[in-house]
């Protein structure tokens, strides 16, 4: 089995809400994954740096939601080898997915930064949409109103592991397995991970 294969319960999981808060709307009130602007028409940007990108917003009155699972999703798999990169895979919600990179041992300085700047460029490249022809085809009405990119990154350094959380957005599962091709590069050229665990609390 695939690494995007095991993800995709989480994945589909995610798209089932954002269809269902959608459904709660008016029929063509509801605006999907829009981005921000301020009042001289700027992109608003989050912390993480990228600008602000709302799961659903109501074209009435410019309302916003951002769709949060009550529970943790499993993965079909526990383990999948990618590459030199061992992932162990938990629970997981597709809107805020921790992706904990353990080295084996403490890292130096630059090869954290180096891990850093891999997954923020990763986050960039899927927020303009870098993945979004990996989506699957869905039978669902409207879904092809979702666009397939990521929404955010969160990324700090502790004792020796780094952490990042993302939210993927309606990223497909395949960007997910692209990134840990990425990381398994990085293990042959810098420094090698312990493991790679993806889900779990954040």
């Amino acid at each position: 089995m695939t690494l995007a294969e095991a993800l995709e319960p989480l994945h589909r999981s995610y798209l089932r809400r954002l269809d269902e808060m959608v459904a709660r709307l008016p029929e063509g009130a509801a605006l999907s994954e829009r981005t921000t602007r301020d009042d001289d028409g700027r992109l608003v940007l989050g912390e993480d740096g990228l600008p602000l990108r709302f799961d659903v917003a109501d074209a009435r009155d410019g309302h916003t939601w951002e769709v949060h699972g009550a529970r943790p999703d499993e993965p079909l798999q526990r383990e999948v080898r990618v590459g030199r990169v061992e992932v162990r895979l938990e629970a997981g919600n597709w809107e805020e997915l921790p992706v904990v990179c353990v080295f084996d041992g403490r890292p130096l300085p630059e090869d954290a930064e180096a891990l850093a700047t891999l997954l923020r460029a990763f986050t960039i490249f899927a927020w303009y949409g870098g993945f979004a022809g990996a989506r699957a085809a869905r039978g669902a009405p409207g879904a092809d109103r979702w666009t397939g990119r990521a929404h955010g990154i969160r990324v700090e350094l502790r004792d020796g592991e780094l952490w990042a959380v993302l939210d993927l957005g309606t990223c497909p599962p395949a960007a997910v397995e692209a990134l840990c091709t990425a990381l398994s590069g990085y293990c042959e050229e810098r420094v090698p991970l312990a493991y790679l665990r993806l889900g779990g609390k954040p």
